[in-house]
């Protein structure tokens, strides 16, 4: 039985019966509206219980590279432009740059404390000796979402999709296709939220350039998701020193490999980007 559905209630092995924290009927309409077939059969739905075909999960190596298929295939037959107030486009502006401001005076006065002292524990001679990448991932972030907000903040229109927001491998089954399942929280918003969490949670393990083209070969990017995506990965996330020396320098240390991994992606990214812009327009000349 597939280790995926421990935490649902299962009938037998020809349906799955679970319990949703929303109505999902509407969701699944559209879906297949939009001919996006790649979830299991619904049997039965209402507004507090799902129940559907029961996949039997096929075990495979490249489920990331299955997963970014199917998700960019659903952003692709989901895709449609709204209409958007500028309102929108400011206010994620000021939510991203509080939280950047937020963290560089974090990461000011947290070093500036670690300085003083005569001897340093493991965990802040860490922080001590990375710091840089940490400002500068920040610096980064900041100077990225200006020119983020120049570009955005004349739209009138944004690109919306369906968001599966909680993308993990294991809500990908593999039978006679490829199934997403657990659609509970699922939004309508930018495709970059996906790829985002998606990355936060477990693609950062991953050769995240690689499921990055594959996603692309699908549905492409604009410039400025791109550049929402590359500030959100670049973020760093907020390092606390905990009791446990062992457990404090593990986990920061995980974080700062994250930030010197996601800069070399970034940088890659952005130079794949540039090169290809390029020589689009100079077939265009």
């Amino acid at each position: 039985m597939n280790s995926v559905y421990t935490r649902r209630s299962i009938i037998n092995e020809n349906y799955v019966s679970k319990k949703t924290k929303k109505d999902l009927r509407s969701l699944f309409d559209y879906l297949e509206r939009r001919n996006f077939e790649n979830f299991p059969k619904i049997l039965d739905i209402n507004d507090r219980e799902l129940k559907t075909e029961y996949i039997k999960d096929i075990n495979i190596k490249d489920k990331s590279k299955a997963l970014m298929e199917v998700v960019s295939l659903l952003h692709y037959k989901t895709s449609e432009y709204k209409d958007v107030s500028k309102n929108k486009y400011k206010e994620i502006y000021e939510k991203i740059s509080d939280n950047i401001e937020y963290l560089t005076n974090y990461y000011n006065k947290l070093i500036t404390n670690i300085e003083r002292k005569t001897y340093f524990s493991p965990s802040e001679y860490l922080v001590a000796r990375h710091f840089s990448i940490i400002l500068s991932s920040l610096s980064y972030s900041k100077k990225e979402l200006d020119l983020w907000y120049e570009i955005v903040e004349s739209k009138t229109k944004e690109r919306v999709v369906i968001v599966h927001n909680n993308l993990k491998k294991e809500h990908l089954l593999r039978g006679e296709k490829d199934y997403l399942i657990n659609w509970d929280n699922y939004i309508v918003d930018t495709p970059v939220l996906d790829l985002y969490k998606f990355y936060s949670n477990e693609g950062f393990t991953e050769d995240f350039e690689e499921l990055y083209n594959i996603y692309n070969n699908t549905f492409n990017l604009t410039k400025e998701e791109n550049k929402l995506l590359f500030i959100l990965m670049s973020i760093p996330k907020k390092i606390e020193f905990l009791t446990n020396e062992i457990k404090s320098s593990f986990n920061i240390k995980k974080i700062l490999d994250v930030l010197y991994k996601t800069r070399s992606l970034v940088t890659s990214l952005e130079s794949q980007i540039y090169v290809a812009e390029n020589t689009d327009e100079t077939k265009q000349e």
